[in-house]
């Protein structure tokens, strides 16, 4: 059987580790919004990877391109587009896409090559 002072020992031990876990969750409850904060706009800073860019719309033989910092992206939806003439500059949305399924997959084309960086979906042009 267990003397009183152990008991208290054993007591004390477990009041120790309760105070230091409530210390944990307390601190926890004040850290937790901020944390929150930061998860939400690293989350709504990531999903926004387009943005209005200077561009000039590039129209030859081998299809509809946008010239954006010297480099050349060919045009997956030829339909936005479709109004602005060769050598025009605009002002546009656009994202990278791996693969067209657009207007331009169906386009017919001469067999010249047009060095580029792939294919771009526009979202607005103006």
């Amino acid at each position: 059987m267990k003397t009183r002072a152990a008991v208290n020992e054993n007591f004390s031990g477990c009041a120790k580790f309760l105070k230091f876990n409530s210390l944990i969750v307390y601190d926890m409850k004040k850290i937790l919004p901020f944390l929150a904060i930061a998860v939400l706009l690293t989350m709504v800073s990531s999903c926004r990877k387009e943005r209005n860019q200077a561009a000039t719309v590039i129209r030859n033989c081998t299809g509809t391109y946008l010239r954006v910092d010297g480099k050349d992206y060919h045009v997956c939806n030829l339909e936005k587009a479709a109004s602005f003439g060769d050598n025009t500059a605009v002002t546009v949305t656009f994202k990278k896409i791996k693969s067209c399924n657009g207007s331009a997959q169906n386009e017919i084309v001469c067999m010249m090559a047009h060095p580029n960086e792939g294919w771009i979906e526009i979202d607005r042009i103006k």
